[in-house]
């Protein structure tokens, strides 16, 4: 039996509706009419006491009158005969008091025992200070009294006061009996109203349970019928038809009718699926089962299309790389010099975007992984300064690295995607900058606090530049694939659009968050967080920092926010740190510092207004009156060998290359203090670490199988390992490759994986099956770059993996890592000839020219060098005669030219004094009237310095000349 829920809520809902709306019209009412009483009964209090006042002021008015003329006519007997009459008389008069104003009562009608005495209650000092007539109400003994008070002057003078003071309890009575007849006919207006609305309730309860009784019964109707429906009863439709169709109850029993009848027709159809579901069934798990299998052999295709497009892109990436580096290291024009840089550097280019391609792909298909080693923050920022300083300088840049102190360096992560992430930003920073500079932070993030304790840290990164900015809409689509800021056909910039996607996957696995703040034409700022394991600071840095407690030292830089860049870093060191903008005022300090607490440390600007930082440098080193010379290291944009031989010849203690980060310069004055060497100050500034160099050198001469089938990779990898003084053997596949590890003896195999006959996998397995070869190193050499890719090759039993195009660095350190020189079987002869000292082509020493320098220039080659060295001999011992015919005739654009030709000759062979004169005497002649003779004059001396050396080379080939035609046959 269904309840008619209905109609009892409809009655209750209803019925409640009215009550409150009838309690709140009573409350008003009620509020409304106890207002009104209210104001009548001020009204009434206030006549009152109105009616008091004025009673009490025409007796205070006309008694004053009589009382002045008594104290007039000296007769006080007759005024106490009055005041006390007066008393008599009124009967709302309580007392009369006159009172001299030195508070003397002369009268008192109330205590005549106080008369010709002193009043001092409270009442009596209020009405002795009054001047004018007043009303004073107060409370005496628990009665409340409203006294008037009039002042008396006899003959315009002061006299006293008279008192009359009317008991407040007769009127205090009236207000009390009229508040209880108020509050009488304020309940007897409740009671009608109440028994009002009671009646109104009962009225509308009738109502409602009429109307309420009309709407239910025909939805208890249909109530019914739709439980015999729910029953499977299909026929109630019939039943429908007797209810009245007129108004909302009608539309309801017409959709009820159509419902029942389409219920029907659903049953009907359903009895006949549930007939066919199961093959239906069937047949469908058939078809998810085909597309499944169809999906796993279109993800299979596309790793093998993306493995083999990586190879195919990569090998001939690998050979037009290689075979570039090949070819600037021999003897060529300045035309060709300047075909080929252009051509590597348009090939990295390309690189780029083939690793970005394939790093995209690799996020796509799922196989990006991070790695969780030990890595340290600085040397992460050490190697993006490295790579971005001279993109940055060519644009008139500066770049900017700010690490907060709380941020330790040693952290547990992925620092390749780090730095990856990183190059990314900064790259799209000054790319998109023209004026101005790039900003580098890392900070602790909100919660890194928190994190830290979980032996986690969440660390913040941000990239900021002063470039053209960016529009809301550019900013919405920024981190999506295959998109660009700047999406016209003719695009300032370039890029494939896939960079900003990739590092926003790469911080998502990191744990953080990646977002960009921007306005037009005032810059952007990319900032992402990430998630690291937290190592602990190696105790040697704590005592680093601790050791430079208190030390004073002194910055001297014309650029404000560099000069408070190197201030902050000294000062995390815990430096005491005065910055200057000028040499002058450093001289200054340096020589007025008391010699009990000197400065122990300058780092010094080279460009610096009026004297250069070079300048002051040797004026501190060379200064008598500074107590105690200081340690100086130079802080300058110039490139390595522009300042190596200055800061040797100065006896400097060092120098840093900007953008200046707190690591560099940490170890920059470790190593000041500790000895003066300058080419180990940065390990991140070096060509390869000291003790590689050591490693290399003790397996140099190892033979290597190179298994490599195309020729140009071959005549590439073949030069580079010759130079670094390996034998290399080639193999044109891996059939060949182990039959040459059959027949002969190496120290290590570099297989290449993809070759016809036998593939590198194959060969790999084959060598690992014969027990004695077990031990032989084998590294991958490929194009491949899929992790994938490198999980099976250590699967099958290869050492290491290395990807082309070729780093040298990274195929040296592997052989370094794989190679055993207590293990090597190399015969006698070759090792003879790998550690056998090569004749000396150079001097240790030339004046003006850094050999060490100049050495790294052409990866070592001194042969190539003293080559170099007498063909600049040749090409410029007549410059000062080419130059000063221009000068003469006043072609300056033809002497700019020479001058160029000649500073990039020198920039490559290392000649950085003369390098130096070079830009100071273009600097000259770009600015016409200020050329001077003494400008040349030191052009001159310095050229002349470098072709004096070069001329001993000379005279020493001309001796080896004499010496061989002496020689007999």
């Amino acid at each position: 039996m269904v309840k008619r829920s209905i109609f009892r809520k409809l009655l209750v809902t209803m019925v409640g509706l009215i009550i409150a709306l009838l309690m709140l019209l009573t409350f008003v009412q009620i509020e409304f009419q106890k207002d009104v009483f209210k104001k009548e009964l001020d009204k009434r209090i206030a006549l009152m006491k109105g009616r008091l006042i004025d009673r009490g002021q025409i007796l205070s008015g006309n008694l004053s009158g009589q009382v002045k003329n008594g104290i007039a006519s000296v007769n006080l007997s007759l005024v106490a005969d009055q005041l006390r009459n007066a008393v008599q008389e009124n009967k709302e008069l309580h007392y009369i008091i006159l009172m001299q104003a030195s508070g003397r009562a002369y009268i008192h009608t109330l205590k005549p025992q106080l008369e010709m005495a002193i009043l001092s209650e409270t009442e009596d000092l209020f009405a002795a200070d009054q001047k004018t007539a007043a009303v004073n109400e107060y409370v005496s003994n628990g009665e409340s009294f409203m006294e008037f008070i009039m002042p008396i002057q006899v003959s315009a003078k002061p006299w006293g006061v008279l008192r009359l003071g009317f008991s407040l309890d007769h009127l205090n009575q009236e207000i009390v009996n009229s508040r209880v007849e108020s509050i009488s006919q304020i309940g007897e207006m409740i009671t009608r109203l109440l028994i009002t609305a009671a009646i109104f309730i009962l009225m509308g309860a009738c109502i409602v349970l009429f109307v309420s009784e009309r709407l239910s019964r025909p939805l208890m109707h249909l109530t019914r019928l739709a439980n015999e429906l729910a029953q499977g009863n299909f026929a109630v439709s019939d039943n429908v038809q007797k209810i009245p169709s007129d108004g909302e109850i009608g539309a309801l029993t017409v959709a009820f009718s159509q419902m029942a009848r389409n219920l029907k027709i659903s049953y009907d159809k359903l009895e006949e699926y549930s007939r066919t579901l199961e093959q239906k069934v069937i047949n469908r798990t058939s078809e998810l089962a085909e597309a499944r299998d169809q999906a796993i052999a279109a993800d299979k295709s596309k790793s093998e299309f993306l493995s083999m497009m990586s190879h195919e892109i990569r090998t001939p990436m690998n050979a037009i790389i290689g075979m570039t580096r090949l070819a600037l290291q021999t003897d060529l024009t300045a035309k060709q010099k300047d075909y080929l840089t252009k051509v590597q550097i348009s090939s990295r280019a390309l690189l780029g975007i083939i690793n970005d391609i394939l790093d995209f792909s690799k996020i796509e298909a799922g196989k990006l992984e991070l790695e969780s080693i030990s890595f340290n923050v600085d040397g992460v920022l050490n190697d993006l300064a490295s790579v971005m300083n001279d993109k940055a300088e060519e644009k008139g840049l500066q770049i900017r690295f700010i690490t907060a102190d709380d941020v330790p360096s040693d952290l547990i992560g992925d620092p390749l995607r780090l730095g990856q992430v990183l190059l990314n930003l900064v790259s799209n920073a000054v790319k998109f900058t023209s004026h101005g500079g790039v900003d580098i932070k890392v900070a602790l993030a909100e919660d890194g606090e928190q994190a830290k304790r979980a032996d986690q840290i969440r660390l913040e990164f941000s990239v900021k530049d002063t470039g053209i900015g960016l529009t809301e809409e550019q900013i919405d689509g920024l981190f999506q694939s295959f998109n660009q800021a700047d999406k016209s056909t003719t695009r300032k910039y370039g890029g494939t659009g896939l960079g900003l996607a990739i590092c926003k996957r790469i911080v998502d696995m990191m744990g953080g968050v990646i977002h960009v703040n921007s306005e037009i034409g005032k810059g952007s700022a990319f900032i992402f967080t990430a998630i690291f394991g937290q190592s602990y600071e190696s105790g040697q840095k704590r005592a680093s920092r601790d050791a430079f407690r208190g030390v004073k030292a002194l910055v001297v830089d014309s650029n404000e926010a560099s000069r408070n860049l190197l201030c902050l870093h000294l000062e995390s060191l815990f430096f005491q740190v005065t910055p200057v903008s000028t040499g002058e005022d450093a001289i200054q300090l340096l020589e007025n510092a008391c010699i009990e607490e000197p400065y122990r440390l300058v780092l010094m600007d080279w460009s610096l207004p009026k004297m250069d930082g070079i300048s002051v440098a040797r004026h501190i080193k060379n200064n008598l009156e500074v107590a105690c010379i200081p340690h100086v290291i130079i802080v300058t944009v110039h490139s390595r060998e522009d300042i190596a031989q200055r800061a040797k010849d100065l006896n400097l203690d060092g120098f840093l290359i900007k953008p200046v980060h707190a690591s560099a310069l940490r170890s920059a004055v470790v190593e000041a203090f500790k000895q003066n060497d300058f080419d180990r100050y940065s390990v991140s500034q070096a060509l390869r670490p000291e003790a590689g160099h050591e490693k290399l050198h003790q397996i140099r001469g190892a033979k290597l199988l190179l298994v490599e089938d195309n020729q140009i990779n071959q005549q590439i990898a073949k030069e580079t390992l010759e130079q670094e003084g390996f034998e290399v053997t080639i193999a044109e596949d891996g059939r060949d490759g182990v039959q040459k590890i059959r027949a002969s003896y190496f120290d290590a195999v570099l297989m290449d994986l993809e070759m016809p006959v036998m593939d590198g996998y194959e060969a790999t397995r084959i060598i690992r099956s014969e027990s004695q070869f077990g031990d032989l190193p084998i590294i991958a050499m490929t194009a491949h770059a899929m992790n994938d890719v490198r999980e099976k090759c250590l699967r099958i039993g290869m050492n290491g993996y290395v990807t082309k195009p070729i780093d040298v660095d990274e195929l040296l350190a592997s052989l370094i890592d794989f190679i055993k020189p207590e293990l090597r079987k190399t015969p006698a002869p070759c090792l003879t000839k790998a550690t056998q000292p090569r004749t000396a082509e150079l001097p240790d020493y030339l004046p003006g020219i850094d050999i060490q320098q100049g050495l790294k220039n052409v990866v070592g080659n001194e042969r190539l060098l003293r080559d170099l060295l007498l063909k600049f001999h040749e090409g410029f011992s007549d410059a000062q005669a080419h130059l000063d015919a221009f000068l003469q005739a006043s072609d300056v654009d033809s002497a700019l030219r020479f001058l160029h030709a000649m500073k990039g000759v020198a920039a490559n062979l290392a000649m950085s004094d003369l390098k130096i004169g070079i830009e100071a005497l273009e600097q000259t002649l770009n600015k016409p009237g200020e050329y001077g003779p003494e400008l040349l004059t030191d052009f001159e001396r310095v050229l002349n310095r470098v072709l004096e050396s070069v001329g001993q080379l000379c005279r020493s080939d001309g001796q080896e000349i004499t010496a061989e035609t002496e020689s007999p046959d």
